[in-house]
């Protein structure tokens, strides 16, 4: 159950392709950019795309709550310079 799943499911007209997350007992089905179930023509299309979703969703940052934004904050807060140097006040470049 607590595990990354790929799959399919048949429907009129074709296959649909979903991924499990880890953290949600339920299937996500792959929709296109209107949120409209995206129906494949065929099983191995629709396992491909679904293969495609996770590697994607696996490869993005994770977030919780806005905590990497906040931490990031904090650090750029610690090493950027509060004020322009010299030299960019006074129009030179190094």
């Amino acid at each position: 159950m607590n595990e990354f799943q790929i799959g399919t499911e048949a429907v009129a007209g074709g296959h649909l392709g979903w991924i499990r997350k880890v953290h949600r007992a339920t299937n996500d089905v792959l929709k296109d950019s209107r949120g409209e179930p995206i129906v494949f023509s065929t099983q191995d299309a629709a396992k491909a795309a679904a293969g495609e979703a996770i590697v994607a969703y696996l490869n993005t940052p994770m977030l919780r709550d806005g905590a990497r934004v906040e931490i990031m904050s904090n650090a750029e807060a610690l090493f950027k310079p509060r004020r322009p140097s010299a030299a960019t006040e006074n129009g030179t470049v190094a």
